[in-house]
């Protein structure tokens, strides 16, 4: 069997210490067989792909990881540490780490979809047609780009293995360690949250002052129909959460609980029959033509609130530094509500980490925030200001306002002005969000974990390119150690 490459275990002899033949060559019951490796110079080569096994602890090794008992049904893969020179993204598919970063670049910072990559790199990094038979499958990039991620954050934040299931479909086999990165990163897991800098953190005789900015952009995931409910839904194609699945079997129009007959969504009453009909066909380019001729407009088609289709999470909120690293996300099931953000910045800025919160903290909506705290003697940020940021104050904000003109108007913080000139960038988040608001395509069909994964992802990416900036203008980017922001404010 020939191959331009071979694929072999790092490992000669076997590692486990419970093994009664630890130290001995591996040999028995060797297997080799063909596969593809991906690589971003030589385009799609034929390689030979070697498994190794021990039969003192029955364990075989493969390229990036060993499988001990793989026949048992709850066997589990445990890859080796570090980022291998190539990776195993299914049995017969290798991708090399250096196309994976070039991949994950094209994602991270042009917002190109997984399908476009592949596309990409097969007109133009894998050689002819007639030379490749094998062309690289948008499931391949996504699957290395979750795969090199997960490996990269064991790597370089938990300093421990990767563990996935050995069994079950490729789809699903990384779901429960994204599922856990999720959790890690949530809150103030993100690694640059403790970030601080020249830029966003300024001395102002006798106070160190720290600002950030908190704003929502319009993308989201799939989500159950039901108002309020956060539960995951099975299938991003689906309408109801499996806790509300039966509500399927009802008409969707709101307040309507006739069952729903043959394959339409609505009960038998002529009305609501028709609203459905109706709503199917206003996409149609045939139905937008018909109502154009006939005069009538398409905000004059009788509306109802229904669940006809899927719904989406309202909202992604981020909290910026001013300097633009982005320090946390949450994401607004239903709308950019106050409470939503008293959340998100409790969150964000827990109260064990006294000197981790910021001085201030710019929002475009901070004066309805405001008279929320203080209508409910919430004490919870009177030691953060809350303006309003520039733009928006100016924008936004109307002069009659004498509650925000008093209490969150940016002029009122005499902090925030030196030498005629705002000390901090308020407009970073709204700087960050057009970046961030180009994910959409991309993420409205995943699913809740992928949805959440990438995003934090793609988060951490541009953050790592950011402090590369901040450094090169001299803005002494660092993080603050934890045990320093657990002291209290002095």
């Amino acid at each position: 069997m020939i191959g331009a490459e071979v694929m072999v275990a790092p490992f000669k002899a076997c590692f486990n210490p419970d093994c009664p033949d630890r130290g001995k060559p591996l040999g028995g019951d060797r297997k080799d067989y063909q596969g593809h490796l991906y690589t971003r110079r030589r385009g799609v080569l034929p390689i030979r792909i070697m498994t190794l096994y021990c039969r003192g602890c029955k364990t075989t090794y493969r390229p990036n990881y060993y499988v001990a008992n793989a026949s048992r049904p709850d066997a589990q893969r445990k890859y080796y540490g570090g980022i291998p020179e190539a990776l195993e993204v299914t049995e017969h598919y290798y991708v090399e780490s250096e196309l994976v970063r070039l991949f994950r670049a094209q994602i991270a910072f042009a917002q190109t979809s997984g399908e476009n990559v592949a596309h990409i790199y097969n007109l133009g990094l894998a050689g002819t047609l007639d030379s490749h038979p094998h062309p690289l499958p948008a499931a391949v990039v996504w699957n290395s780009f979750y795969l090199y991620s997960l490996l990269l954050y064991a790597c370089h934040h938990t300093q421990s293995s990767l563990i996935v299931p050995h069994h079950g479909d490729q789809a699903d086999r990384f779901t429960a360690a994204l599922e856990a990165r999720n959790l890690q990163i949530m809150g103030t897991g993100q690694p640059e949250w403790a970030h601080a800098c020249d830029e966003c953190e300024k001395i102002i005789a006798p106070e160190r002052l720290k600002a950030c900015v908190m704003d929502g952009i319009n993308i989201g995931h799939p989500r159950c129909n039901v108002y309020h409910c956060t539960e995951r839904l099975r299938s991003p194609r689906d309408r109801f959460c499996p806790e509300h699945s039966s509500n399927a079997n009802f008409c969707a129009i709101a307040g309507c609980s006739e069952p729903v007959t043959g394959k339409m969504r609505t009960c038998e009453l002529p009305a609501h029959r028709d609203y459905e009909v109706q709503k199917r066909e206003q996409g149609k380019a045939y139905y937008r033509l018909k109502q154009r001729l006939e005069g009538r407009s398409l905000a004059s088609i009788i509306r109802s609130a229904s669940a006809l289709s899927r719904k989406l999470t309202h909202n992604e909120q981020l909290m910026v530094c001013c300097c633009g690293i982005v320090i946390g996300r949450a994401t607004f099931y239903e709308a950019e509500s106050v409470s939503n953000a008293k959340r998100f910045i409790y969150v964000t800025f827990p109260p064990h980490y006294p000197r981790g919160r910021p001085s201030f903290i710019f929002f475009d909506n901070n004066c309805q925030l405001l008279r929320h705290l203080l209508a409910n003697d919430d004490t919870t940020f009177d030691d953060i200001g809350l303006p309003v940021d520039v733009f928006h104050a100016l924008t936004k904000h109307k002069d009659s306002d004498e509650f925000c003109a008093l209490n969150c108007n940016p002029a009122a913080f005499p902090e925030l002005r030196k030498g005629g000139e705002w000390v901090f960038n308020s407009s970073a988040a709204e700087q960050a969000n057009v970046w961030f608001g180009k994910f959409l395509p991309i993420v409205r069909e995943m699913g809740e974990v992928r949805y959440n994964f990438f995003l934090d992802e793609v988060i951490m990416m541009r953050n790592e390119e950011r402090v590369k900036v901040l450094d090169k203008r001299g803005a002494r980017p660092r993080l603050v150690p934890l045990e320093e922001l657990q002291l209290p404010k002095a």
